[in-house]
């Protein structure tokens, strides 16, 4: 009778831990628009450009809603070859990254954004770039304006 008991116990707790783990799948729908000057982005390669010495900078971050619903941005993390250089969780999510002190050369260059909305689960977006600095033009230095960069790509996971 006790076994009876508490197998009767334990299905309500089994049926709330296989519904959750559907709703697990639920991933916010959005496209992550990054607005950046200092750099620029060229159509044919998706590289980012910039040369030594000039910040490139991260001016804002919008996750933009593919379905229509409600969608905000969190904890902001910037990498550079894998290792963390800056966090913010202030609108508008911008960063400044010093080429000063990198070589000219080839990076990986990460931003890792928390996104929620509405009706879904906590997720994460993960936009990845290929960043190159290039050696300054002695004669003129260059001048980038403010541009939208498209990320090679963009994972949406779980938290």
């Amino acid at each position: 009778m006790k076994k009876l008991f508490y197998t009767l116990m334990v299905l309500p707790l089994l049926a709330t831990l296989s519904a959750c783990s559907d709703s697990d799948n639920d991933l916010p729908e959005v496209d992550m628009q990054v607005t950046i000057s200092g750099g620029v982005q060229n159509q044919d390669d998706n590289k980012i450009y910039v040369e030594q010495g000039t910040p490139l900078v991260v001016e804002s971050i919008t996750a933009v809603p593919r379905n229509g619903k409600k969608t905000t941005i969190g904890l902001t993390t910037y990498y550079l070859n894998g290792l963390p250089q800056y966090q913010t969780v202030t609108v508008p999510f911008s960063c400044t990254l010093s080429t000063d002190a990198l070589a000219v050369g080839e990076y990986s260059f990460q931003i890792k954004s928390a996104v929620y909305q509405v009706d879904k689960s906590a997720a994460f977006v993960l936009m990845s770039y290929d960043l190159v600095v290039e050696e300054p033009e002695q004669d003129t230095p260059a001048t980038y304006g403010r541009s939208i960069v498209t990320p090679d790509t963009q994972q949406v996971a779980e938290q």
